[in-house]
């Protein structure tokens, strides 16, 4: 009696637990917490990231020896403010002061000749008329035609060579203006090197002049980014030295010829780059010349329905999303489109009434129970 007594005990103890812990888990048991959002309409942009550099937008480099010329003479100093056309520079006119000399040397023997010839002509129609007394006039012309011929003939060709001297002489001035180096812009000199070596494989300028109150952002572009990019597209120029800041601006320029400074390699085929200028529209007073630039193209902007990125999730080659229905995560596949920063475009599968799971964990699963936080 005691032994059955035991045993129902045991069993009702057992009932008794099972039926607790039925009970505590339906009290206290709960789903993953999620938030959730909607999807939205907005404005989406695609952009493209170019590393730039600031640069003067207008500058002139003077480098040593033009033709076979050298500076001899430097009429700026660093700091200087000089005007469009101001002289800054002149090179040796040894040169070309030697053949001027040269020249004028010949045009004074060419006139010299020329003043020969007219007095021989003169002589020679005094020789005519004492001839006319002796032979008559028709015999005296006919002696004398040879050669007064020949003298006229040299006093055209004396007066020719000066003509052409003349000419020479004109061009040969025209050099020694040349040679006064003038400024081709309002600015400022930046850099004079007074003791660049002729002979230099690398030459540093010699006068370096620019304008420093305009300034634009420079890159290079890859031979597909070229065909993205277009003039007046906006960008955002950005920059670690201030990274708190940004500047907007407009692409104004797109090289149609592979930049110069993108150099191949021996036996290998090096893909071309071309260069890029930013307007900076914004005040760049706290930047200076040289600052290593984050410059963003925005390449196409358009309305599109969007989700948080985090939200979107991938498997098997398939995009998904849980949406939250009736206190249940369900997933849903979607497509996508592009991805700007913490917002992706969905190209199918959602609407702007669909409320999406944007934390999903690795916990959730099609149909489970959630707790929305």
């Amino acid at each position: 009696m005691k032994k059955k007594t035991w045993i129902i005990v045991g069993v009702v103890s057992v009932v008794l637990v099972m039926i607790g812990a039925s009970v505590y888990h339906q009290a206290f048991a709960k789903g993953p917490s999620v938030t959730t959002a909607n999807a939205e309409n907005e404005v989406i942009t695609d952009t493209l990231i170019v590393p730039g550099t600031l640069s003067l937008k207008n500058e002139q480099k003077v480098y040593p020896g033009v033709e076979g010329e050298e500076i001899a003479e430097i009429l700026v100093k660093e700091g200087d403010a000089v005007e469009k056309g101001t002289a800054v520079a002149k090179y040796d006119d040894t040169r070309v002061a030697m053949e001027l000399e040269r020249l004028s040397l010949q045009i004074e023997s060419g006139y010299l000749r020329i003043n020969q010839v007219d007095k021989q002509l003169d002589r020679l129609s005094d020789q005519e008329k004492e001839l006319r007394d002796q032979v008559g006039k028709k015999e005296a012309a006919k002696q004398i035609a040879p050669e007064r011929d020949q003298l006229q003939l040299d006093l055209r060709m004396a007066n020719l060579d000066v003509r052409q001297l003349l000419l020479e002489k004109k061009e040969i001035e025209a050099q020694q203006k040349d040679l006064e180096i003038k400024s081709k812009l309002d600015g400022t000199i930046l850099q004079v090197n007074e003791d660049q070596p002729t002979d230099s494989m690398t030459q540093q300028p010699v006068i370096h002049i620019g304008n420093t109150d305009e300034m634009v952002a420079r890159g290079v572009l890859s031979e597909f980014e070229s065909l993205k990019v277009e003039k007046e597209m906006k960008a955002t120029i950005r920059t670690d030295v201030l990274p708190d800041k940004e500047w907007k601006g407009k692409v104004n320029f797109i090289g149609l010829m592979p930049d110069e400074n993108n150099q191949s390699v021996a036996g290998e085929a090096t893909p071309a780059q071309y260069g890029m200028t930013v307007e900076i529209e914004d005040d760049i007073t706290e930047l200076r010349t040289g600052f290593q630039l984050i410059i963003e193209v925005e390449t196409s902007s358009k309305k599109a329905l969007t989700v948080p990125s985090e939200s979107v999730l991938s498997a098997d080659g398939e995009s998904y999303v849980y949406l939250l229905r009736d206190g249940k995560a369900h997933r849903q596949d979607v497509s996508v489109g592009v991805a700007t920063g913490e917002k992706i475009e969905i190209l199918d599968g959602l609407t702007a009434e669909d409320d999406v799971i944007t934390n999903p964990s690795d916990e959730l699963s099609d149909g489970l129970e959630v707790e929305v936080e």
